[in-house]
């Protein structure tokens, strides 16, 4: 029986020692490219045609000048080398321990992915090849596929652990350079271990992994990105997007010496660490990311930085600023705090040395815009030093310059409110003025506890007086009660705001005494509660005003000695009389749309009535304008008559 055995097994190598010997043999001579295509037809159903083959035993087959064809279309390669399997046959297919493809162009529209899946393949290699498909293209391929798998026929691009190499890969117009690929590329969870490429000049690299919402970047890096003013970073998102690569979530992201632009935002010479930040998500949602960074500038069309620097944390709904400080209109801005999606608290916020000369009619609106939203806002510590405030776009024209303000334990919203609700606040500006009134080292002190604002002292100096305020605003109650007092001496009546709402043009200076109290928890409590004295006195003041039709001029020393106004309880009265002036007149808070206030002013022949309510004016001349006589015509003769009767003159 043992003879037996081995007497088969010496036939069985025998046979396969000699078909071996054989094909060499045959490999060996000019019949050795029929004898291979005889074989590949017999064994695919594909028409494959090769010009020459040759044989490396014991597994090689190197074939070149390959076309491989199927109904219409057909593919062509250079040059094909096959290593064969020790077991040709696995799985039902035919096995191959490697196939290279060398210097080929590959379309992936026509070339017939069934092919290679229809075989049992451990290895796939690319060498010098050119590849296209319908969307994308890619040149100077190297690659190499370990255990290659077609999960269906149409599947162009087979999953296995991938090590690739191009010098150019390019869709919708963008171009990567020298790209580096080492991955494993699965139906779902793909991996990759290594990428490189270069784009518009920057070094692109790091590791990713897939999750079934998208792509995690691990230790990516963009170094030395430098796009125009007018490119954008997003179209390298939506390359890698169309590659299947939609990224969900920032693992970490450093960013060197860049410059791009995103969306709105430009960034100069960006440098950026960014880690665990999830872009499907809002700032708000973000679990624990965390953001650093530095850099020349970072402009929007509503603001610019420069030399900015900060770090800032993400949390569920709150996000930390640890540092920001940054270069700001020739000044330095500094900031730490936390911010909620209706709340903003600030441990620290100084500004220094702001300048804002341009665009500063829309400081205000932009400023109110962007705490609309807050809940709530609080500083514990505010400085603003030396900083200078100018707007000439609009009238009436306003500046502030040397302007500081320390602020302690501030809150300045509560409950969509705005004001000082807590805290305390000191404002001093070394100039500052708003059309002709003109103020230099004006200070203004005041505070609030639990609601309760004080303003301690305003005193403003003027020109050739000043104003001194002080007043108390209730805020912890419903009716929000309030008193309020004012002296101020020298205030100039040629002012762009009585210029729009008088009817009339005023010269000269006021001085000024002011006692009102109230209630302020909706107009009804204020319209049933003003109460208080105004007093005014006119200093060389004149009015000059035209009539409704502008025919009629009227220019008038104002000799009015005392205005007082009254309020008790939402009605006012106004009355001053002095020689040839009046001013008269009454309003109800209650029904303002029944309020009279009337000027009237007299000089010699021409008199004024001025409704300073409805901004309308009537002059009207006062004396009689006398009538004109014809001079007669001489009569002679009853001159001569008279001069016989009267006797004989004497002429010269």
């Amino acid at each position: 029986m043992k003879k037996a055995l081995l007497l088969l097994t010496l036939i069985v190598v025998g046979i396969i020692a000699l078909s071996t010997l054989g094909l060499y043999t045959v490999m060996q001579t000019r019949y050795a490219a029929q004898t291979v295509n005889a074989l590949l037809n017999q064994l695919t159903s594909y028409q494959i045609t090769a010009t020459k083959a040759s044989y490396t035993p014991p597994l090689q087959l190197t074939l070149e000048d390959v076309v491989i064809g199927q109904d219409e279309t057909s593919t062509s390669l250079p040059k094909l080398t096959l290593w064969l399997s020790q077991q040709p046959w696995q799985n039902g297919k035919l096995a191959f321990d490697s196939i290279l493809i060398e210097g080929a162009t590959l379309n992936l529209k026509h070339t017939q992915p069934a092919l290679l899946s229809q075989l049992t393949l451990h290895q796939l290699a690319l060498k010098e090849t050119d590849i296209s498909s319908s969307q994308w293209s890619a040149r100077g391929v190297n690659l190499q596929i370990e255990q290659p798998k077609w999960q269906t026929e149409q599947q162009q691009f087979p999953f296995g652990d991938i090590q690739l190499s191009a010098q150019q890969l390019y869709m919708h117009g963008e171009a990567l350079d020298n790209l580096l690929v080492d991955m494993r590329y699965q139906n779902q969870d793909s991996t990759i271990f290594g990428s490189s490429f270069n784009w518009h000049g920057a070094s692109i690299s790091g590791q990713a992994e897939q999750y079934p919402q998208g792509w995690s970047l691990i230790n990516v890096t963009i170094d030395k990105l430098s796009l125009s003013e007018s490119q954008q970073i997003s179209p390298l998102l939506t390359t890698l997007a169309n590659f299947n690569l939609p990224i969900y979530y920032i693992n970490s992201l450093d960013i060197l010496n860049s410059s791009f632009s995103y969306g709105l935002w430009q960034f100069k010479h960006l440098d950026a660490s960014i880690e665990d930040l999830s872009l499907d998500k809002p700032l708000w949602q973000q679990e624990q990311g965390y953001a650093s960074f530095n850099a020349d500038s970072i402009r929007h069309p509503s603001l610019a930085v420069f030399s900015p620097r900060a770090k800032v944390t993400f949390t569920p709904n709150q996000i930390s600023i640890d540092e920001f400080d940054s270069d700001f209109k020739q000044g330095r801005v500094q900031l730490q705090g936390k911010l909620t999606p209706q709340q903003v608290a600030l441990d620290q916020l100084s500004i220094t040395g702001v300048k804002w000369l341009e665009d500063t009619e829309q400081l205000a609106p932009t400023i109110r815009e962007i705490l609309s939203p807050l809940e709530r806002l609080s500083i514990a510590s505010l400085e603003v030093n030396n900083t200078q405030l100018i707007q000439v776009e609009q009238q009436p024209y306003w500046q502030v310059s040397g302007l500081t303000i320390e602020g302690s334990d501030l809150t300045l919203i509560e409950q969509n409110k705005l004001g000082l609700i807590e805290g305390r606040l000191e404002l001093s500006a070394n100039s500052a003025s708003i059309d002709k009134l003109l103020t230099t080292q004006a200070h203004v002190s005041a505070f609030a506890n639990q609601h309760k604002f004080t303003l301690e002292r305003a005193l403003i100096p003027l020109e050739q007086g000043y104003i001194e305020a002080n007043g108390t605003w209730d805020r912890s109650s419903v009716s929000a009660p309030w008193q309020f007092s004012i002296h101020a001496d020298g205030i100039p009546l040629d002012q762009y705001h009585l210029r729009q709402y008088l009817p009339f043009a005023l010269s000269g200076a006021a001085e000024i005494e002011v006692e009102l109290n109230g209630l302020s928890g909706d107009y009804s409590m204020l319209s049933h509660s003003l109460s208080g004295q105004v007093t005014a006195y006119l200093r060389q003041a004149s009015v000059e005003a035209k009539s409704i039709d502008g025919e009629q001029s009227y220019t008038q020393q104002l000799d009015l000695d005392e205005i007082q106004v009254q309020a008790d309880r939402g009605r006012i009265a106004i009355h001053s009389t002095k020689g040839m002036t009046q001013l008269a007149g009454e309003m109800d808070l209650t029904k303002p749309q029944f309020a009279t206030l009337l000027l009237k002013s007299e000089q010699p022949c021409l008199q004024l009535w001025s409704d300073l309510i409805n901004g309308a004016n009537v002059i009207k001349a006062t004396c009689d304008t006398p009538k004109r006589t014809e001079p007669k015509a001489p009569q002679v003769e009853d001159d001569q008559d008279s001069e016989s009767e009267s006797g004989p003159n004497t002429t010269l």
